[in-house]
């Protein structure tokens, strides 16, 4: 048989004796030149794909295992007429299908509003019948001890669930009724009222990261940037169907009383360090330490005559303050926590694996395709063949490039995977030769080191540096940049580059392409983010290019008192789904489903189209093609829910803003980095699923997201 025979194949020369197929005798193995094994070969391939097809079609039975294009036949057979289209990320239209029948069956319950809710958008939901919570005199033949209470000033742990918290979807306090309508989102407090929350949050697990210290010794912040960003608890597994979520299930902020609560619960029993959201270590080599040395500030003291390790932590603006009694404060520390979001943007412990083939595969990058060279840094140093800085890499990454006769990494990539989350302190300077990339990607290597260059996972991860990178390149070279944090400038020095892209990373600088008023540099230049946050961006005038995709630049990033998002006085801008936090200044531009909340200016404007955007008044762009504002009479603005880069909803747009924005992108989404969620398709979706699970005479209203 030859290598290429199928299993189809080999299935049928079985079938035949042993003088029919040309078999030796000795060996057992069939004469490739016989003429019999030639026709069972070409019948077997044949025969494979006809039991691929058989194979397809039994998978088409069942709604877990058949093709994406069998969904909406099987939902039909169970009579769902109206199923959604493509609601983004994270949604599954399989899910709705499969549990089409165990909704029926639980119709009219509160419990099924929340699971279809969950289903449809994605985001994790509680369902609330306010009557429950209507303040009202209970009648002494039927006390009802569950039922809402008036505020007990005394019970601040109930009061925290009051007012934003939640967005008012755990409130256990009675309410006075009121008249106006929960389906328009003015009221809530009715007899007939049922309101569904939706949180579009997502939580990020981080392990074990450098904690960012303050001025004040012994103080740190969980955000390697220094941020007061709150922390979150992960969700655990979905509750069951019957079951309505609490505040465990829900990603909101973690307040300081529930984390309380979850450490008197560890120092009780046995519990692993990883069942609390938040572990603290002095480094690598240490143990975590022990929940009875966790302290939540403002609610417990320090334990008194103990010499080991305490730490106060501030849930609220994750921050912590470490103690140690006779002895000076460590000045570092390692923290394990989880922060909110509501996008896969920036840098972040996500999955990064497609977008970051994406940004490979279409590099203009025109040297030999395929990893050369790669190798791993650990600041702990806890894998074989790997280095403990970012500058050791590159040493390693310019010797491979500089050693004589050595193909193996020479026009080719070469890639420096960032294996921990770690701070690294330092200043980068790179030079790539000519038709040669080098990556710089937050991943792993496999275990063992990678088998072949080119192998490496995306698991968890967001390393921090905090210095500048300059970056020179030769004819035909690339730099890509993925998964980091960068606290620093970015700056192409003048020379030849050819590519220069930043993916799924964070920025806290500006992004500079400098000039050479002696000659053309950088002429060639392409420079593209990808699901990037960065700060300004500034090019010479001799490069060419810019491509931005789903990504947000803010001025406010960088230490410098910028105003100006994007000057790139010589480059075509094209920019897709992205949100732009000041003036911008192009030759050229092409625009799709962005935010320009400041003046746009283009020189040229006889060549590009904006469309489906917002356009700050006073810019001068090219031809408009259904745009925000529409007339002189238009007084729509975009309305942010935060514009702190610390906040979980940063750069999102807010529930009050106009819905010629919100829903004013190309496909009727939102306008902006966040369009790829198509929160408002998700949020009609669910009101078209919600609608025939009503019980008659109540009203529902969604709430949130």
């Amino acid at each position: 048989m030859t290598p290429e025979t199928t299993e189809a194949t080999r299935r049928l020369q079985a079938l035949l004796p042993a003088h029919l197929t040309g078999r030796d005798p000795a060996t057992g193995v069939a004469d490739p030149t016989d003429a019999m094994a030639a026709l069972l070969t070409a019948v077997g391939e044949e025969l494979q794909v006809l039991e691929d097809d058989i194979a397809m079609l039994y998978d088409s039975w069942f709604i877990e295992t058949c093709p994406e294009w069998v969904v909406p036949y099987l939902a039909d057979l169970v009579g769902l007429d109206a199923l959604p289209a493509d609601l983004g990320p994270g949604v599954s239209r399989r899910s709705i299908v499969a549990n089409t029948i165990a909704y029926r069956r639980r119709k009219g319950t509160v419990a099924i509003l929340e699971r279809i809710a969950r289903d449809i958008t994605g985001w994790p939901a509680r369902a609330v019948e306010f009557y429950c919570l209507l303040a009202t005199t209970a009648h002494l033949n039927h006390v009802r001890l569950d039922r809402a209470a008036t505020a007990d000033l005394r019970k601040a742990g109930r009061l925290e669930h009051c007012g934003g918290h939640a967005a008012g979807a755990l409130d256990p306090l009675a309410h006075t009724a009121e008249a106006r309508s929960i389906t328009r989102g003015r009221g809530r407090y009715g007899i007939a009222n049922v309101g569904v929350f939706l949180f579009g949050w997502q939580t990020y697990d981080v392990e074990w990261a450098t904690a960012r210290p303050s001025d004040a010794p012994g103080e740190f912040t969980a955000d390697p940037l220094g941020r007061s960003a709150p922390l979150f608890a992960t969700p655990p597994a979905e509750p069951a169907v019957e079951e309505l979520a609490d505040e465990a299930d829900l990603p909101v902020p973690l307040r300081p009383r529930r984390l309380l609560d979850l450490l008197r619960a560890a120092r009780s029993g046995p519990a692993a360090p990883r069942d609390l959201p938040v572990g603290v270590r002095l480094d690598a080599t240490s143990a975590p330490v022990p929940a009875t040395h966790l302290r939540v500030c403002g609610l417990e003291d320090l334990l008194p005559g103990t010499p080991d390790l305490q730490v106060m932590i501030d849930a609220r603006n994750g921050r912590l303050h470490a103690f140690r009694e006779g002895q000076p404060p460590p000045r570092q520390l390692q923290v394990r926590y989880t922060y909110g979001g509501i996008a896969d943007l920036g840098a972040g412990p996500y999955d990064r694996r497609d977008l970051h083939e994406q940004a490979l595969a279409s590099d203009a990058y025109l040297g030999t395709r395929g990893t050369t060279g790669q190798i791993a840094v650990n600041a702990a140093g806890a894998r074989d063949l790997s280095v403990t800085t970012l500058g050791a890499a590159l040493n390693a990454a310019r010797l491979a490039w500089e050693t004589p006769g050595d193909s193996s990494a020479a026009g080719g990539t070469f890639v420096i995977t960032v294996a921990d989350n770690a701070t690294y302190v330092e200043d980068l300077t790179v030079t790539i030769p000519a038709a040669t990339r080098l990556v710089i990607v937050a991943a792993t290597p496999p275990p063992g080191g990678p088998a072949d260059p080119g192998e490496y996972d995306f698991a968890g991860l967001r390393p921090h540096l905090r210095g500048r990178i300059q970056v020179t390149g030769e004819p035909g070279s690339s730099l890509v940049l993925d998964g980091l944090v960068i606290e620093g400038d970015l700056t192409a020095a003048p020379g030849h580059l050819g590519s220069l892209t930043l993916a799924q990373s964070t920025l806290a600088g500006s992004l500079t392409v400098a000039g050479n008023p002696a000659g053309s540099t950088n002429g060639e230049l392409s420079v593209r983010l990808l699901r990037t946050v960065t700060g300004p961006v500034a090019l010479a005038e001799t490069v060419p290019a810019l491509a931005m995709t789903g990504s947000i630049v803010d001025p406010q990033l960088s230490a410098t008192a910028a105003t100006a998002a994007v000057t790139a006085p010589g480059a075509r801008l094209a920019v897709d789904t992205c949100t732009l936090l000041g003036t911008v200044d192009t030759r050229l531009l092409d625009a799709s489903s962005t935010l320009l909340t400041a003046r746009t200016t283009a020189t040229h404007r006889q060549t590009g189209c904006v469309r489906f955007s917002y356009v700050a008044p006073g810019s001068r762009i090219p031809h408009r093609y259904r745009c925000v504002p529409e007339g002189p009479d238009d007084r729509s603005v975009p309305v942010f829910a935060s514009l702190d880069p610390a906040s979980p909803q940063y750069a999102a747009l807010a529930r009050g803003c106009p819905a010629s924005i919100a829903e004013g992108g190309e496909g009727d989404a939102e306008m902006g980095a966040h369009h790829h969620l198509h929160r408002p398709q998700r949020l009609r979706a669910a009101r078209a699923q919600l609608a025939p699970y009503v019980p008659a005479g109540l009203e529902i209203g969604i709430i949130g997201s």
